[in-house]
């Protein structure tokens, strides 16, 4: 082979293999109920490194009393798991489990003798924590309630009281396994920075227009509890990061941003007339003077760009990334993208023909998720539909639905109607609660459907979590999976109104 061939072919192989998608591994957790009691709902947790999002999970035993997950993971998972009714009551607390790609970790609860074991990927550190407990604390108090120093010392005092409990465990039990220790540590230590960004953030949204008056600067108070936050040990992970670095470092992006650029950041033009690549450029270019590893650096990259060009890579913003990106975090990029925007379209409307045909079907013998809810929402097309999912046992969803009654008076005079899909709740204490926060009031659509049905209609939305709320469009695509809940009433009236504006051809009439 010439050496001017040997060097085109070379040319080739690095072009594919820079548009290579990268899929993540898995992490696979298996949980077994001695008892083999069915219809235990567990609870879960665990962080996305591309979207800087924590994921729930809801997994129920089935008819063994097992169930299993399995996560995507690109790298060493942080995964809390709870279940009130059996796991807490059995291990007084919720379970962390630190997980490599690939590996499986089994829990075997016994929950007729009050007993936890486990087997598989990091076993001995697992054990330890149910077998000497010891629970992290965080700061819990209202911080904006608090001058922002005194919060800041009443979370220095919280994490040196965790620092000193972990080292008098380890003095009590010279033989505690390193893994257990180092997960400790690393929740001790991502709670602080946690906790001391969350003070400043919360502290400047309630002072910022002051500080713009005084000259747009962030004060130096907030800049050194900034950096002290911004410790070497947090910015460069050694192995384990716990869920809540997802939540620090984004904070410490924003925070960096403001304490560099200035309250009321200018925009540099030179994405041309691509707005959102001006925006990404600017916020690598203060990713990079962060002391931070590279592995921080390309996480707060990746997640930079989704956050402001969404899932829209033009091949100028590629061409950018790849000035930025190492070839592995822009496979994972792009196999985020393919896999989001393929999800995405399942939300799209279906046709009316598609329409026509499942109205002649009894909804009763449908059993696909989306076949069920597309039959659900046709008969409100010309009209945005608010779609709810919740559950009486869920308290959070509770809290909501006590402001019910002031988001339909909010959106009085526009066509929407409001779809309430009931996860796994009591028929009375469902139609006590429909009752007394006006559920069953003009223009509500309360749904109560089996088990069977209600489940295929949230594995294909991937409901994950309650409460949950959708906005679907006048032509029935979902067009939002995180709307605004009932106690942002003004917040939804603006994104529904802007739904009816771009679907009404710019005319938004009063409700039939």
């Amino acid at each position: 082979m010439n050496k001017k061939y040997f060097l085109m072919v070379l040319l080739v192989l690095v072009a594919w293999v820079g548009r290579a998608q990268t899929a993540p591994d898995t992490v696979t957790i298996n949980f077994q109920l001695a008892s083999k009691a069915k219809g235990e709902t567990a609870g879960g947790l665990y962080p996305d490194f591309l979207t800087f999002g924590a994921p729930s999970l809801q997994p129920v035993t089935d008819s063994n009393g097992r169930w299993t997950v399995r996560i995507p993971a690109y790298r060493t998972l942080h995964v809390k798991v709870w279940n009130q009714n059996k796991i807490q009551r059995v291990v007084g607390r919720e379970i962390h489990l630190f997980c490599r790609p690939g590996t499986e970790t089994n829990i075997l609860l016994d929950d007729i003798n009050n007993r936890c074991t486990f087997t598989g990927e990091n076993a001995e550190a697992h054990q330890a924590q149910v077998d000497h407990p010891l629970e992290i604390v965080y700061f819990n108090g209202k911080m904006d309630d608090m001058e922002i120093g005194a919060a800041a010392q009443s979370i220095r005092a919280i994490h040196e009281l965790n620092l000193q409990r972990i080292d008098s465990l380890c003095n009590a039990l010279p033989t505690l396994p390193d893994g257990y220790v180092e997960a400790l540590r690393a929740i001790a230590n991502y709670g602080f920075g946690k906790n001391m960004t969350e003070n400043v953030i919360g502290h400047f949204q309630q002072n910022m227009s002051r500080f713009i008056e005084q000259g747009n600067k962030l004060p130096k108070e907030y800049i050194d509890l900034l950096h002290e936050a911004e410790t070497h040990e947090l910015m460069h992970p050694n192995k384990w990061i716990t869920r809540d670095a997802i939540f620090y470092f984004s904070n410490m992006m924003s925070l960096e941003a403001l304490a560099q650029n200035g309250i009321v950041q200018e925009i540099l033009d030179d994405g041309g007339d691509d707005f959102q690549l001006s925006q990404l450029k600017q916020y690598c270019s203060l990713i990079d003077a962060l002391d931070a590893s590279d592995e921080v650096k390309q996480m707060m990259k990746t997640y930079s760009f989704l956050k402001y060009c969404e899932l829209d890579l033009t091949p100028q913003r590629e061409e950018y990334l790849r000035s930025q990106l190492s070839a592995e975090w822009l496979g994972r990029l792009r196999f985020h993208i393919n896999e989001s925007l393929a999800a995405k379209a399942q939300y799209e409307a279906i046709s009316d023909k598609e329409v026509e045909a499942l109205a002649k079907k009894s909804i009763e013998k449908l059993e696909d998720g989306k076949d069920i809810f597309q039959k659900l929402i046709a008969p409100y097309r010309g009209r945005v539909v608010y779609v709810d999912f919740w559950g009486t046992w869920c308290a959070p969803c509770m809290k909501e639905m006590e402001y019910v009654k002031m988001l339909h008076e909010a959106l009085k005079g526009l066509p929407v109607t409001y779809m309430y899909f009931a996860n796994k709740s009591p028929k009375e204490a469902w139609v006590k609660a429909t009752q007394r926060f006006g559920l069953d009031g003009k223009d509500c659509v309360n749904l109560r459907l089996s088990d069977r049905q209600q489940q295929a209609v949230e594995d294909y939305l991937n409901i994950a979590t309650f409460p949950t709320y959708l906005l679907v469009d006048t032509k029935g695509t979902i067009v939002n999976d995180n709307a605004p809940r009932p106690s942002s009433a003004s917040s939804l009236r603006e994104v529904v109104e802007k739904i009816l504006h771009e679907g009404l051809g710019g005319i938004v009439g009063e409700a039939p």
